[in-house]
């Protein structure tokens, strides 16, 4: 290690000591769902994801959640803890972290009532029938016998992870998981000696500390990760959690807290995966504040640590141990490996959007926007083979997927060119990372350009592709990665709607005490940076929009915590409407459903946010020219960056 590094991250690349344990830096990748297993089963998928992020470098790797009984299990992609089939993929997947000299931990959890078993079509079970959203599955209310039963089940689940040879594990008393609903006051309204008092709520949690703890009898470092807010009114705030902190931190047999926030709630849960319109660490100060109540025993966190440089500063606070990257190391496993290389400014940035975890919610396995290869480590090789013939290829836009797909097509050792028409490299993503939250998109746009830049393309901006152009080019591929063609939306009464793009070109102080209606066609990110920037710049911001969700197009976690700060600046929502006419700033509003109309307004602007249409007319101009063409991104149907990214990544793989 270098002085520079040393300088600036002295206390991520400290050597640390978990129990017996030695760890060789303070950053971990915490335990988080890939939706990877088959039957509930450990997969080769498990196991390249895994030796990935052990090649690059991290201190400490605790895998996901084994889940400890049947009526845990949900989602198929979940791993089971009481099914001794899962053994042998559970030893290959510490196999391949210890073969990096890592230590390797699991969690161990139920997650009780939102456990929802859409396989075995089991009830989800809770301390009390109280669904974890309104429109949840209504939890069935655990009996003394079936909590004996988990208690067992736990028993049952650290014996398959010793024999799997995991070094130490967590067990999850947070973020709305059983033992967290039974000690929460939202979810536990039990009338027995397992609900009512703190105490009593507390009972069943520590039971199965205390029965863990038997059955491990100090042959591995046990800790226990738990929520320090639920962030909920009515849940367990700050100050009620102090206690059970304080409790789980002195029992006997505990070695390590691993403190975070939230609970599986709306919006809560959202919280706990703050996205790119959050800080780094948000929370911090909520961590720091337990230092005193649990002594002197190491105290893990995570929650939006996407640079090395928030790890430390989240560390020399001196209150915190260790620092988990989870999101950061799905974008890219090699955060320790190039900053030690000296190659800090290569690591491939996490925009926190959530679309990793979107994809739970989904019941798909875990991808990222940033990170294509996430899932298919073994087919998608960090450097691709190279193509058997090396061809000439010109990309028309240089946008997220036309950079993508250069740097791949590159990599493979193709002779590319990119055009761009704009003076620049970027796309939208250089007007949507000004937009108020969206800066972590200037992260992605510098990364790709970079990438670009440095490579063997031709990058030529300020360059228009006509059919002509294209024809005398002579390649053997054109590349169509041009963007939407924008679509007119047509008000009647109304001569001129701005776009999104239009809008936050603008001159911000413009928007003070204006009046804005919104017409969302998109219900995507670029509706909601239009409302906060606009709103965040003095205006009165309205959205009108057909569906009976606002924002519908974006992940439920990233959405939950939108519509929340949507409300505190007082945007105005309507949905299931549609404006039918504009007079002189007054915009008549046409409900779906009924096909009741009012009038809102007066508005200043009318900004109609669309996804746009794919560019059918470029394509087939290209194609009159006799040169194969493809497209990608939203040239070819506008989507979101995931799959644009995702797109383009394939595509230059088999080209």
């Amino acid at each position: 290690m270098n002085d520079e590094i040393r300088r600036r991250y002295g206390h991520v690349f400290r050597p640390f000591r978990i129990g017996k344990m030695e760890i060789k830096n303070r950053i971990f990748v915490p335990a988080h769902t890939t939706n990877f297993a088959e039957d509930f089963l450990p997969t080769e998928t498990h196991v390249n994801y895994h030796r990935e992020r052990a090649k690059g470098g991290a201190g400490l790797i605790i895998i996901e959640c084994l889940r400890v009984h049947r009526t845990s299990l949900g989602r198929s992609g979940g791993l089971s803890g009481n099914d001794r089939r899962a053994l042998p993929g559970l030893r290959k997947i510490v196999d391949v972290i210890h073969a990096e000299n890592i230590p390797a931990f699991v969690q161990i959890t139920h997650a009780g009532r939102h456990s929802e078993n859409f396989v075995e079509r089991l009830p989800a079970w809770g301390p009390s029938s109280i669904p974890w959203t309104g429109s949840g599955e209504v939890p069935h209310a655990m009996t003394r016998s079936e909590i004996r039963e988990v208690i067992a089940c736990y028993r049952d689940a650290v014996e398959l992870a010793l024999e799997a040879g995991f070094d130490g594990m967590e067990i999850h008393f947070g973020h709305g998981h059983l033992l967290h609903q039974f000690l929460s006051p939202l979810s536990n309204n039990r009338t027995d000696e397992y609900g009512g008092s703190d105490e009593n709520r507390m009972r069943f949690p520590m039971d199965v500390l205390r029965a863990v703890v038997d059955q491990l009898r100090d042959r591995t470092p046990l800790g226990v990760r738990l929520s320090v807010d639920e962030l909920m009114m009515g849940g367990l705030d700050a100050d009620a959690s102090r206690h059970i902190v304080h409790r789980a931190a002195t029992e006997a047999g505990v070695s390590f807290i691993n403190a975070s926030v939230a609970s599986y709630n709306w919006p809560s849960i959202g919280y706990h995966v703050a996205d790119m319109s959050y800080p780094p660490h948000p929370y911090l100060d909520l961590t720091v504040r337990l230092r005193d109540v649990i002594g002197a025993l190491p105290m893990l966190t995570a929650n939006r640590y996407a640079r090395l440089a928030d790890a430390e500063e989240a560390l020399a606070t001196g209150a915190i141990d260790m620092v988990g990257m989870m999101r950061a190391h799905i974008a890219d496993p090699e955060i320790i490996k190039k900053t030690l290389e000296g190659r800090e400014d290569r690591i491939r940035p996490c925009v926190a959007s959530n679309f990793c975890i979107e994809q739970l919610a989904l019941h798909r396995p875990i991808t990222c926007m940033m990170n294509p290869r996430v899932g298919k480590e073994k087919d998608w090789p960090v450097s691709p083979p190279q193509a058997e013939r090396s061809k000439s290829i010109l990309v028309v836009g240089g946008g997220p997927a036309g950079m993508e797909f250069t740097r791949v097509a590159s990599l493979r050792g193709h002779r590319v060119t990119l055009w761009e028409k704009g003076s620049s490299l970027g796309g939208l993503l250089t007007i949507a990372a000004t937009g108020v939250g969206r800066g972590d998109l200037g992260k992605m746009k510098a990364y790709l350009e970079r990438e670009v830049l440095e490579s063997d393309a031709i990058v030529e901006c300020g360059r228009e592709a006509t059919p002509d152009d294209v024809r005398a080019f002579g390649g053997d591929l054109v590349v169509v990665a041009a963007g939407a063609e924008p679509d007119a939306v047509p008000i009647p009464g109304l001569a001129k709607a701005l776009t999104v793009t239009e809008a936050l070109a603008m001159d911000r102080g413009l928007w003070r005490g204006t009046s804005i209606l919104i017409y969302d066609l998109s219900g995507s990110w670029s509706t909601l940076t239009a409302a906060e920037t606009l709103a965040a710049s003095g205006a009165q911001v309205s959205i009108v929009g057909k569906p009976e969700t606002a924002l519908w197009d974006i992940n439920l976690y990233s959405r939950m915590t939108a519509l929340e700060r949507l409300r505190e600046r007082k945007v105005f929502i309507q949905t299931r409407a549609a404006p039918v006419h504009y007079d002189g700033g007054a915009v008549t509003i046409r409900e779906t459903s009924v096909g009741r109309e009012t009038v809102l307004g007066p508005f200043t602007h009318v900004v109609v946010a669309t996804r746009g249409v794919s560019r059918l007319n470029m394509l087939n101009a290209f194609e009159r020219t006799g040169v194969p063409v493809h497209s990608i991104g939203d040239a070819n149907a506008p989507h979101a960056l995931l799959q644009a990214t995702y797109a383009a990544n394939a595509l230059a793989r088999t080209v």
